[in-house]
């Protein structure tokens, strides 16, 4: 299990120690702060008040890896990243799971104490007084939070590529061969290999996929199914004990110039209320389409500036007002306001 985090924290961070005592520094910080992490995550498991949603996880986890993969000049760089871990996005997500779940766990247990905490600016001032000789010096850091606005596609383009997936799904019904329309039509280059998957458990893909593939027997074509990459069509080459051999045609829902553009001008209209005297957390709860900071107003807490993304970093630079707005700010995670 330590080495299982120490891989994950070298992924995320890039951090990679080369001599024997950076090794030793390196898995010991690890180690430190999984004990410290287990024992605040026990006290958060008592609180049976608190409750995280299926679709806040994933919708967390998609974010992570959308972060992480946003570090490197393309997609194929991330993905070839993962391949010298020894890992695919799949692994990823399932080593991301638990761990986006317990921090989602941990955070609303700190908000929770910390709605009783109130700590006057003496208090504040005095403390730094008396320890001002022992406090490390601090980076230059920003409070932020954010109302996200994805970039969707219409609901024209939603239904133009279902029937797509519907019309190929008929295709092979009447007898074609769904490899070959795997790699004609398949988005993301998901039909490389003829849309080949491999043997697969339940749990190495996400729910929805999940639902319709193990309903499946050997021979069977599954329908238009959804999930948060496009639409699949699905075949099941075979099965043994809880494995199925899957075969897919993937069409991603991908938004066009027009969807992005839509998007936009919401951010800017919202952008006006906002500076017109709206509220801004009742506008991230109503607009935002970030699970993991929404229920909270969009805030996301402070940040050392120099390790914000490139586009926040850049957005943020020399903001001195409490209060100010700024965006609409463009990320892969979609459109972004920042307070």
């Amino acid at each position: 299990e330590l080495a299982n985090q120490m891989q994950m924290v070298a992924l995320q961070t890039g951090r990679r120690p080369k001599t024997e005592e950076d090794i030793r520094s390196f898995q010991q910080e690890v180690l430190d702060q999984m004990v410290s992490d287990q024992l605040f995550l026990q006290e958060a498991k008592k609180d049976t008040s608190i409750h995280i949603r299926p679709e806040e996880i994933d919708q967390a986890v998609q974010d992570q890896i959308d972060r992480l993969s946003a570090r490197f000049d393309t997609y194929d760089d991330f993905i070839a990243q993962l391949a010298t871990e020894g890992l695919t996005v799949r692994d990823l997500e399932r080593r991301f799971r638990d761990d986006v779940k317990n921090q989602m766990l941990k955070q609303r247990f700190i908000q929770k104490k910390l709605l009783d905490v109130s700590v006057s600016r003496r208090e504040v001032e005095e403390f730094y007084e008396k320890f001002k000789d022992s406090i490390p010096p601090q980076p230059e850091a920003v409070k932020l939070a954010h109302i996200q606005l994805a970039i969707t596609a219409s609901p024209q383009v939603e239904d133009s590529v279902k029937e797509l997936a519907l019309s190929l799904r008929r295709k092979v019904l009447d007898g074609a061969d769904i490899a070959a329309l795997s790699v004609k039509y398949s988005s993301f280059g998901a039909g490389a290999n003829g849309g080949d998957l491999g043997w697969i458990a339940r749990d190495d893909v996400v729910p929805d996929f999940a639902r319709a593939a193990f309903a499946l027997q050997p021979g069977d074509i599954s329908g238009a199914v959804r999930t948060k990459f496009g639409y699949h069509v699905i075949k099941c080459e075979g099965k043994r004990g809880d494995l199925l051999h899957l075969r897919q045609i993937l069409l991603g829902v991908i938004p066009t110039a027009a969807d992005s553009a839509r998007t936009y001008q919401l951010a800017d209209s919202l952008l006006n209320e906002l500076r017109n005297g709206a509220d801004f957390a009742e506008m991230a709860k109503t607009y935002s389409t970030d699970d993991a900071s929404r229920a909270t107003g969009g805030e996301l807490g402070w940040f050392a500036t120099n390790k914000l993304p490139p586009e926040f970093a850049k957005a943020v630079q020399g903001w001195k007002t409490p209060g100010e707005y700024r965006g609409p700010i463009t990320s892969q995670l979609g459109v972004h306001i920042l307070k």
